[in-house]
This record gives C-alpha cells, structure tokens and sequence, in this order.
C-alpha cells in the first residue's frame, strides 16, 4: 500500500487528472475490490490500485490549496511570524501565517533596526501584496514541500507591529506556534550559556533543538563534504538517543501503559518544539507504533512500521514524498533495517568494544547506501570519507546531546548553567575541528554527480540485487 500510495503521488504530480474521473475510478476500484473477495491476489492488486487513486487525488487536492489566487491591488494583511528571522543581505527572511486563514506565506522585510527585533509569535499588519511562489527547480519544489502559498516582499515604512488575534488560525498551527515560542526562550538560554565561538553556539542549537540559522555557509559545506551533514538537521538518531534516555526514565513494568502514554507524549513535545522536520515526525511516528503495538503484546515488523509512518505523513502532507529529508530519512531506515541484520551476522564477536564498533560500522555503511544515490542526485557529491567522520562525530553527537539536555534543565539556575555550558561548547568545537579535518583530507568529496531519476532507479535496483545475494549468502553460505 505504501508503495502503491507514493506511486499514485508521483502521478499525481506529474499529470493533471480531473477530480471527477479519479472519484469514479476508486468507486469501480472498490466495487472490484468486494466482487473479487475469493481471489486473494486479484483483490490484492485492486486494494493497491485504490491506494494509487487515494495518492493521485490527495496530490490533487494539495494542488488546489497551494495555488492560490492573490489579489492584484495593496491590502493590509494581519500576520504572525513563526519561524526564527535570517538575514539575507539587505533583507530579512521569515516564515508568517496569515491569521485571517492560517496560510503560510514566505515574509521579507527590509533590514532596519525594527527588523531585526522581530522574534517568533510577533503580530504584524503589513501593506502590500502577495504574490504567488515565483521560484522554479529544487527550490520551488522546497516551497510547495514546506507548504507555502505564497510570497511577499514589504518595505521599510509599510509594516508595523500589531497584536493579532489567531481565532482563524487551526489548534495544530496554534500548538506549534506555542513550542516555537518555547524553543526561542530556550535558544536564548543556550545562547547566553555559550560565550566561546559562535561556530559552537550553532553547532549546538541545530543538534539540540533543530535551528540551523545560525549555522554559516562554511560549516555547512565542511559538514557535507565531510558525509555527516546529518548532524546538523535533527533526525531519527537525535530522537532515538533522546527516547533511550526517557525510556530508562519511564522504566516501570506495573505501570506499562502509564509509562508509555509519559514516553509518547514527551516525544511529540518534543517533536513540536523542533518544528516537526520529517525526518524527526518519521521517527516520532514510529516510536508511537512501537509503544502501541507493545502494549497489545504483538511482534514488531520494522519495516511495516516503517511504512506506515510513510503513508501517515503523506496522507497528511501528500508533497512531502518530493522533500529532500524526507526522501533520505526514509532511504537511510529502510536500508538500516535490511542490510544491518546482514551485516552483523557476517562478524561474530562477544566482546563489548568490538560490538558498539561492529554495529557503528554497520549501520553507517546502511545508510550510506540508503542515501548514496538520492545524496548524488540531490547534491551532486559523494563523501568517500563517511566512515572515518562517523567513528567520531556520532559518539561526540550522543555524548553532547546527553548534556544539553542536563544544560537545559538548569535554565533555572543561570550561574551554573553557564558554568556547565563550557562541556557541551568544548565538545562542540572538537566535531568542528573533527569535521574541518576529515573535509581537508585528499579526496574528501568527490563533485559534478549528475545522475538522472533513470539512473538513480537502476542504482537501487542493484542494491536490491545485492541486498537478496547477500541474504542469500547469509541464509545458505
């Protein structure tokens, strides 16, 4: 069915279909459906040509509600800002919901005094006009992915500062806008907290609580040469250190569904006050399918989890199929959980620092071939080095999580805070000179990949090939 439902997206996306013809198609595909009952596999392919239709008119009606029709003429639009301001130049860049609707417009402001004191949650009444999104290529694409609805550019003397009331705005936009508030309150704690290099403030802020614009150009492209760009955008790993350390916490067999409720609910709070990205909403989703199907006493299945999760956040947002980090998040789980199993059972060892190294190497050469292709298709580049980067960074990632999260339960006690922050931002500069490092040996990034959708389809399809020799070899070698 997920696969079907991605199928159909890409349908969708690329051919116009009418909405009539789409609705009578999934009603004969589901009379089929019930007529086949004593053909298994016939009504099989019928239940994944309807997942294919669902995919196709979910893509269709997210169509319909980003291309908007704005006004030609000037009007004053009461907005609230939601995301951190970044500079660009001579402007300044935001995210803003309009509260007569809740949709999402891409703000740029001129860059003044005033604009720079804008923060998250801030109202505002600006006077212009919206425009829809103008971009093409990657990022018109990211655009549409983010759900933008449209873009507007406003001058010095044509905004002001108003309370807005957010009556218009749906519970979900109000409860994100609610933890965004908090991460910013929490960034300026961490911010305080740092007082060595700017380089390390922002190393920690984007690995702990998901903002990356303080992260310059230069450490950006050192991470990525160096293959652990991962790093800097929360992911599944961030979440999966931070669910051990709360499942240790909720740890109580007599009060399992009490303390499974606590675990949920701590990390989609925590999901929200990142921002929900896609790599960490996949693994929230999945840890929730964890703990439910715990309590019902059932066998996990990973990789149908893993699908579910795939077809939860599609239905939800049918554009995130075409989102950069959400394509890798799940190419990088989805080869964790097939070739990992395969990998340790090649090397057999009991001793303990072998192991922690066995599994380190496992999964980081999983994800690698996961995320090879789509990274050479997306980037353009290759990161032969990853391996070496990992061995380091992802031990030094764990260990400073750990200890922002301390840091950030001592907001209460400024002194000691800032006193203990001097662990976290030595541990930060070590992975920038780690990273520096390995993005300075010789052939460190290998550039100018250019292959086609075609050949990013026939790359994994011979990693499916090796992926069923190697099994084979393990079952029968």
């Amino acid at each position: 069915p997920a696969v079907s439902l991605i199928i159909g997206i890409t349908a969708g996306h690329h051919f116009s279909f009418s909405p009539s013809l789409m609705l009578s198609v999934l009603i004969s595909i589901l009379v089929a459906t019930m007529l086949l009952r004593r053909w298994e596999h016939l009504q099989s392919i019928c239940l994944c040509l309807a997942c294919g239709t669902v995919g196709s008119f979910l893509c269709l009606h997210q169509q319909t509600k980003l291309n908007v029709e704005w006004p030609s003429e000037e009007h004053n639009w009461p907005m609230v800002v939601t995301s951190e301001p970044v500079i660009h130049g001579k402007t300044i860049w935001m995210d803003a919901l309009l509260a007569t609707t809740g949709q999402k417009i891409q703000l740029r402001l001129m860059r003044d005094e005033r604009s720079q004191q804008l923060t998250i949650g801030d109202g505002l009444i600006i006077h212009s006009t919206i425009k829809p999104l103008s971009a093409h290529g990657s990022y018109r694409t990211y655009q549409e992915t983010h759900g933008y609805v449209g873009e507007v550019f406003v001058w010095r003397n044509r905004w002001q500062r108003d309370s807005i009331t957010l009556a218009n705005i749906s519970t979900i936009d109000k409860t994100r806008l609610f933890f965004l508030q908090k991460r910013h309150y929490l960034l300026q704690q961490v911010k305080g907290s740092i007082t060595t290099h700017q380089e390390d403030y922002a190393i920690l802020a984007a690995m702990t609580l998901g903002d990356k614009s303080a992260i310059s150009r230069e450490q950006k492209e050192s991470y990525a040469i160096a293959g652990t760009s991962h790093l800097l955008a929360l992911s599944g790993l961030h979440l999966g250190i931070i669910y051990m350390l709360l499942s240790w916490l909720f740890h109580n067999r007599r009060r399992q569904l009490l303390n499974q409720l606590l675990l949920v609910g701590s990390i989609w709070s925590f999901v929200l006050l990142v921002g929900m990205p896609s790599s960490v909403v996949r693994a929230a989703i999945m840890i929730s399918i964890y703990a439910f199907v715990s309590l019902l006493n059932r066998s996990k299945a990973p990789i149908n989890t893993l699908a579910l999760a795939a077809i939860i956040m599609l239905c939800f947002n049918p554009y995130a199929l075409f989102d950069v980090g959400f394509q890798l998040s799940f190419a990088a789980v989805l080869a964790i959980l097939l070739f990992v199993p395969l990998f340790e059972s090649l090397i057999t060892t009991h001793r303990l620092p072998l192991t922690i190294l066995k599994s380190m190497t496992a999964v980081s050469i999983a994800a690698q071939i996961g995320t090879a292709p789509l990274v050479a298709y997306h980037f353009g580049r290759f990161s032969p080095w990853f391996l070496l980067s990992n061995y380091v960074s992802i031990p030094l990632v764990t260990v400073i999580l750990y200890i922002m999260l301390l840091l950030l339960l001592l907001g209460f006690w400024p002194m000691l805070q800032t006193t203990f922050a001097i662990v976290p931002a030595t541990l930060a500069s070590w992975l920038n000179s780690w990273t520096s490092w390995v993005a300075s040996l010789p052939l460190a990034s290998i550039e100018g990949l250019r292959p086609t959708p075609f050949h990013v389809f026939m790359l994994y399809l011979i990693i499916g090939c090796c992926y069923w020799l190697l099994r084979y070899h393990v079952r029968h070698g």
